[in-house]
């Protein structure tokens, strides 16, 4: 009962330089059942990179939330004099449907433009038997509001057996990620800046019942963080869940 993951954070499908790269090929790179990315653009009008992604690469399960709309892209500190606007938020894609899609308020962090952050749950079957609750966040980069959100996150899943992976740029190192309690780092290595990696802040961590192999930090893709990336085996069954909150129909 296993499946592969990866996260990233896109930057808006733009470089550390502001040039757009390709996230379709970005995406197709990782090639793994899984992927959660961070920091998704949706231009106003348009579909957003991730969705466009997850359309070329086969990824028929797909989800994404707005973080914060109604913005530009020099607004958010992601592209230099950049005057699009648009949606920056999360998103995730399978290759294998979900049984259920949910959100968790995280709350917002002082001085953190973005405002009031969430995180995006997926519940995915593995094998016959098994599911894993896959949650994807962002976290504020004001660090010293972190953990207080890593605690609502927590907060937000406790109460249930099924097994969990957290993945996502947690603007956290690796020591602060022990905030994670239960859920443990299973991917070591710098993600970040990508072209001269000085800080791991992108982590996917395993709660009870879920094994990670085949961890990694993956090359550039573009984006100016770097992906990480596990094959989760679930072992513990999951029992049954009353589903998380609904999201609507597009996703947003």
């Amino acid at each position: 009962m296993s499946l592969s993951l990866a996260s990233l954070n896109l930057h808006a499908g733009r470089d550390r330089a502001s040039g757009r790269y390709s996230v379709e090929a970005a995406v197709a790179s990782l090639d793994t059942d899984v992927i959660v990315v961070q920091e998704n653009w949706r231009p106003v009008g348009e579909r957003s990179v991730a969705e466009r992604a997850a359309e070329v690469c086969g990824y028929r399960a797909y989800a994404e939330i707005d973080v914060i709309t109604g913005r530009t892209l020099a607004g958010l500190g992601v592209a230099d004099d950049d005057t699009e606007t648009g949606a920056w938020g999360l998103a995730v894609m399978s290759r294998i449907p979900w049984r259920s899609l949910g959100t968790i308020p995280l709350g917002a962090a002082p001085g953190d433009v973005v405002g009031v952050r969430r995180a995006l749950v997926a519940e995915i079957p593995v094998g016959e038997t098994g599911v894993l609750r896959v949650v994807d966040v962002h976290l504020t980069h004001r660090l010293a509001h972190g953990p207080a959100q890593m605690r609502r996150l927590l907060a937000g899943l406790a109460g249930s057996s099924v097994p969990t992976v957290i993945a996502g740029d947690l603007n956290m190192c690796r020591p602060t990620v022990w905030l994670g309690g239960a859920h443990r780092p299973s991917v070591r290595g710098r993600s970040w800046p990508a072209h001269r990696p000085v800080a791991q802040i992108d982590h996917i961590l395993t709660g009870p019942g879920v094994t990670a192999t085949q961890t990694g930090v993956g090359p550039a893709v573009g984006s100016d963080h770097l992906p990480v990336r596990a094959t989760l085996t679930v072992s513990v069954p999951a029992a049954t869940l009353e589903p998380p909150r609904i999201l609507a129909a597009s996703g947003r």
